[in-house]
């Protein structure tokens, strides 16, 4: 059995606890605000970082994950190791995997190096076309990409081979320049 002295005891500690509560609960918390972009006049390393960008309604547009990112303000390059960026269009995902990267001050080239892995896919139907290279650069706001080097494209029939190569991520145009040479799977 519970003594008076006790009860009354146990209902102060509940006061005094939800009072507590209630007063720290009631200040401002501060609460840290994204970091709106780094001065590129730093320089600084980023290890194992992930970057998303989204657009005026809310949703994810460009994704970037490497495990190094270097700024070299005298160069006015970024340098990225083992990129993975993948890019939301309306109705299409585009993946794109290099060994490294950089991109210039403005943000507006890129240019993937090593192995360079493009893969394009239509979520609804999964359909998938994958582009393989040595190397590429990519203009980001008209979303051009391009390259000098010999090519391979799959689209999971059909096989093409080539060197250099012209996309237009927009239109999903492909327009190879020379040597090409093609297999196409017969239904």
């Amino acid at each position: 059995m519970i003594t008076r002295k006790t009860r009354r005891g146990i209902v102060a500690l509940v006061i005094l606890t939800a009072v507590s509560f209630w007063i720290g609960h009631g200040q401002d918390i501060d609460i840290m605000e994204p970091v709106s972009g780094l001065d590129p006049k730093l320089d600084y390393v980023l290890r194992d970082f992930d970057l998303q960008f989204y657009d005026e309604n809310g949703l994810p547009t460009i994704k970037m994950q490497a495990p190094v990112l270097r700024n070299d303000p005298q160069l006015q390059l970024g340098t990225i190791e083992q990129p993975v960026i993948v890019l939301n269009q309306p109705g299409l995902v585009w993946k794109l995997v290099a060994e490294s990267a950089t991109v210039t001050a403005d943000k507006e080239h890129v240019h993937l190096s090593g192995l360079v892995h493009v893969q394009r896919v239509d979520p609804a139907t999964g359909n998938r076309v994958e582009l393989n290279t040595r190397q590429v650069d990519i203009e980001v706001t008209p979303q051009v990409a391009r390259s000098d080097q010999a090519v391979s494209i799959f689209d999971g029939f059909n096989q093409i081979d080539a060197i250099g190569f012209e996309l237009d991520m927009k239109t999903e145009s492909f327009k190879l320049k020379q040597q090409v040479k093609a297999s196409y799977a017969i239904n």
